[in-house]
């Protein structure tokens, strides 16, 4: 794996983890409850190795928790924090929205650009931002209370409509 795409995934991981409320509840979704290995091999076209992984952000008041599975150099996480409320959660992804529709502008023209799309037909809403060489894909999505991001790192380029699929599995849960 290429340092740049450590990097990119330490960026996402820390990102993932400043998305947790403070102060809404105590007890974070467990996140490997929301994907399975098999669906995750299915998105990847590979087999995950080893299951997930779970981490739960440490702190009394915090509502996330993050899930990370492998299959040889691809890497994919997942996050789920609950908000409490569905007004709140909203709040947070039209946030989210709009920090990655501004990483597009600041990345326009880079070998590594950003693009984010409205994703029709997910949660009460949700995007995904791809980077344009391939090396990462991710979607937000929002559904009730609950703010979920899936990330995917090093796969390469997947079909669109696995990520899609992965990410209706985890909102279904």
């Amino acid at each position: 794996m290429s340092e740049t795409s450590i990097s990119r995934l330490a960026i996402l991981f820390v990102a993932l983890s400043l998305m947790a409320s403070w102060s809404v509840r105590a007890d974070a979704p467990n996140a490997c409850k929301f994907l399975t290995t098999a669906a995750v091999s299915t998105a990847l076209g590979k087999p995950v190795t080893g299951g997930g992984t779970t981490s739960v952000v440490d702190h009394v008041g915090a509502t996330m928790s993050s899930c990370m599975y492998m299959a040889g150099q691809a890497m994919v996480l997942l996050a789920v924090d609950e908000r409490g409320t569905a007004n709140v959660a909203m709040q947070a992804y039209h946030s989210e929205l709009e920090d990655s529709r501004s990483n597009d502008k600041t990345k326009k023209g880079a070998s590594d650009e950003q693009k984010t799309t409205l994703e029709d037909g997910i949660g009460d809403g949700a995007f995904s931002n791809d980077m344009t060489n391939g090396s990462v894909t991710s979607m937000t999505a929002v559904n009730g209370s609950r703010l979920i991001k899936l990330g995917i790192i090093g796969a390469g380029p997947l079909p669109h409509e696995r990520v899609r699929t992965l990410m209706q599995a985890a909102l279904s849960h």
